[in-house]
C-alpha cells in the first residue's frame, strides 16, 4: 500500500487527499458488492461478469472480452463463466452470424441478480445527486481525466461505452436508425448500441479512448 494510505503528512496534498478518497469510495463500493454476491451466492468476479454481459456489445459476449474487461486470464475467465452456466445464470448461444462463434447471455435468472446488483449502482447515483449540478459536472469531467490516465498506464481495461469514447460521432450516422458514428470501426451506431460497453484489443488496446462529454 502507497504512502498516501498510511502517512499522515501525505495527505498534506490535495492529490493525496483525493487519492485516499476514491480509495475509500472504492471500499465501500466493494463492501457493498461482496454483499450483494453473497446473498446471490456469487462472487465478485462472477458479479462482474454479469454486469458486463448485461451491458456489452453483443460482439463482446464472448470469454475472451470477460477476459479483457476484467484482467484476468482466459482460462479464468472460462471457469467464471462456465460456473455462471452452471449456476443457470447464464447461457452460451451460437452466432446467427457465425456459427462457429458462441456468443453469451444472460439467462432470466442471471438478469435477476443483475437488477439486485443494480442497487449498488442507485446508491451512489443518489449520492451524487445531492451535489450541484455544477459539481456534478465538474466531478465527471475530473474522473474521466482520472480514469483516462490510470487507462494509458494499464490499471484499467480499455472498455467504455461508445458515448464516453473520444472516436464517438454523435448525429454523425447514415439515418434516424443509426444517428451516430464510430470514427474508429467506421461503424453507424443504434442510440441503444451507443450505450454499449465495448472491449477494444489488439492495436486499439494502446488508444487514448476517453473523452470528456458534453
Amino acid at each position: 500500500m502507497i504512502n498516501i494510505f498510511t502517512e499522515k503528512d501525505e495527505l498534506s496534498s490535495e492529490p493525496a487527499r483525493v487519492a485516499l478518497l476514491l480509495y475509500r469510495i472504492s471500499q465501500g463500493i466493494n463492501k457493498m458488492i461482496r454483499e450483494k454476491g453473497e446473498e446471490n451466492d456469487v462472487s465478485s468476479t462472477q458479479i462482474e461478469t454479469i454486469l458486463f454481459l448485461a451491458g456489452a456489445h453483443p460482439r463482446n459476449k464472448n470469454v475472451g472480452s470477460i477476459a479483457s474487461r476484467l484482467q484476468i486470464a482466459q482460462p479464468t475467465a472460462s471457469r467464471v463463466v462456465d460456473s455462471l452456466v452452471k449456476k443457470g445464470l447464464a447461457e452460451r448461444e451460437r452466432s446467427r452470424e457465425d456459427r462457429r462463434k458462441i456468443k453469451l447471455e444472460l439467462t432470466e435468472a442471471g438478469r435477476q441478480v443483475k437488477e439486485e446488483i443494480g442497487e449498488v449502482s442507485r446508491i451512489l447515483i443518489e449520492a451524487v445527486r445531492d451535489l450541484p449540478e455544477e459539481g456534478q459536472s465538474d466531478l465527471s469531467k475530473n474522473l474521466i481525466e482520472i480514469a483516462g490516465e490510470l487507462q494509458s498506464q494499464g490499471h484499467l481495461s480499455v472498455a467504455l461505452t461508445c458515448q464516453y469514447c473520444r472516436y464517438f460521432e454523435r448525429n454523425g450516422g447514415s439515418s434516424s436508425e443509426l444517428p451516430h458514428h464510430c470514427r474508429l470501426t467506421g461503424e453507424d451506431l443504434g442510440e441503444e448500441e451507443s450505450y454499449s460497453e465495448w472491449v477494444h484489443r489488439g492495436k486499439e488496446s494502446g488508444l487514448d479512448l476517453f473523452r470528456q462529454v458534453n
